[in-house]
């Protein structure tokens, strides 16, 4: 019954009292949850992730958004609340939300990645439906250091943007490491011309040290490597 994945067919089957979420999950490849749309927190729930949090549903219900908060990853539930509030505002034009999440259960050693998808039931609660892919060990760990540079770099877009083109070049020679002196004379300036530079890039970017200014460049491909 591969049409049964439909997000759509699947709410519809839950509004019509015909299938539960438990119902549903024992046929698809993922987990089903509904969440509150009033602060996130996890009012129902598939077998499997119950069993994940090692809670009585109650219980789950009882601790809210606070469960949430200890098991996803900080950055990624804050981005699915703001996505999923930025998909409340403007349901008439986006058919549904969808984000990546980084889980880690009490119950599973590892970190769990999940690409969730998330529609309107009603006023009160909306359905998500997060495909798990950590078993995709190559691709989880690409996936995850584009997630990470992603947000990297969205967070501090603004003061790349502070950068002059000449101190995008100047980054590069900093990168290498070598002395003030020697990048003075690669760069065929004065070694005082390339201090201040190099004061101004660190003001700009916000850093203190070697390792953040060399973090900050390999993140916006700076480094030439």
């Amino acid at each position: 019954m591969l049409e049964t994945f439909s997000i759509d067919e699947v709410i519809r089957q839950i509004k019509m009292g015909e299938k539960s979420i438990e119902d549903i999950s024992q046929y698809l490849p993922c987990h089903l949850h509904i969440n509150s749309l009033q602060d996130f927190s996890l009012l129902e729930a598939d077998r499997k992730i119950i069993q994940f949090f090692d809670l009585p549903l109650d219980e789950i219900n009882q601790q809210g958004i606070g469960l949430l908060e200890e098991t996803v990853h900080a950055t990624d539930l804050e981005n699915a609340i703001q996505l999923t509030g930025n998909y409340l505002q403007n349901k008439e034009e986006l058919s549904h939300v969808s984000f990546l999440q980084r889980v880690k259960f009490k119950t599973i050693s590892k970190e769990q990645l999940y690409y969730t998808r998330g529609k309107i039931i009603d006023e009160n609660r909306i359905l998500n439906i997060s495909v798990p892919i950590q078993d995709l060990e190559l691709y989880n760990h690409q996936v995850l250091n584009l997630y990470d540079n992603s947000f990297f770099i969205k967070l501090n877009i603004h003061k790349f943007n502070l950068l002059t083109k000449r101190e995008l070049d100047i980054c590069k020679y900093l990168c290498y490491g070598n002395s003030l002196a020697q990048n003075a004379i690669d760069l065929g300036i004065s070694t005082h011309t390339i201090k201040n530079h190099k004061i101004n890039i660190y003001k700009k970017l916000e850093v203190n040290n070697f390792f953040d200014f060399y973090n900050f460049c390999s993140k916006f491909k700076l480094t030439n490597s």
